[in-house]
């Protein structure tokens, strides 16, 4: 029985988390057409490290108009919706309405309440809100640059979420591709549609520790993230 109960609970996890998009976002499928450009691919910055002047919401937002900049971008955007405090309606709609373009900021809030709604009740969000410790972040591992124009940029992300918590809920990593729309608007780069997908997942190549998996939720709350080299 419990093993039936903890199948059940990961599927309502998973069926959520696809809602709330494969790196926290929740972005709902968009195309808008630019010119193309080589391929580029490199690690995405640390949200708390990205060299920004400018915040909105307490998002970076003051990239360059480059390929670079938009691909820095994305990757603090996706971190910024992939937090515990996300699981406030208050705080997803702030940072939507930050980094999204405004035509898209209502689809995106739309696509994301189910999947935030149904997260915040279930082990995760009750484990939040008990003050337990909880492991919910996006680590992005590189890009692709599928496209760009000084106004436009489709950018191609790679990368994992990790969620879980310290009793309830085992920490997993999610890997996923997503497809990025952004258009540069009011000095910055704003989401304007997404697609996103789980995948390609590679294999386990180690095994849990002797301390158990649950001890990854303490390893992480200790660690500071690290911004790769481009």
């Amino acid at each position: 029985m419990r093993g039936r109960e903890n199948d059940r609970r990961r599927l309502i996890l998973i069926r959520a988390l696809i809602l709330l998009g494969v790196l926290g976002a929740g972005w709902v499928i968009g195309r808008v057409g630019s010119t193309t450009t080589p391929r580029s691919t490199t690690g995405g910055p640390d949200l708390a490290q990205t060299p920004s002047a400018r915040t909105r919401a307490g998002i970076p937002v003051g990239f360059a108009d480059t390929a670079k900049g938009a691909a820095d971008a994305v990757a603090a955007y996706q971190r910024a919706f992939a937090s515990p405090s996300i699981l406030r309606p208050a705080v997803m709609r702030e940072r939507i309405e930050a980094v999204a373009t405004p035509d898209y900021a209502t689809q995106m809030l739309a696509a994301n309440t189910p999947g935030r709604e149904r997260i915040a009740a279930g082990p995760i969000g009750i484990g939040v809100a008990a003050g337990l410790r909880t492991l919910y972040s996006a680590v992005p591992i590189g890009y692709e640059v599928e496209a760009f124009t000084p106004s436009r940029a489709r950018i191609l992300t790679w990368g994992f979420t990790l969620l879980g918590n310290a009793s309830a809920v085992e920490p997993a990593a999610y890997f996923g591709l997503t497809h990025t729309e952004l258009r540069w608007l009011d000095g910055t780069w704003r989401i304007a549609a997404t697609s996103a997908g789980f995948g390609p997942t590679p294999k386990l190549a180690t095994r849990p520790g002797p301390l158990g998996s649950y001890d990854v939720v303490g390893l992480a709350s200790r660690l500071t993230g690290y911004e790769p080299a481009a």
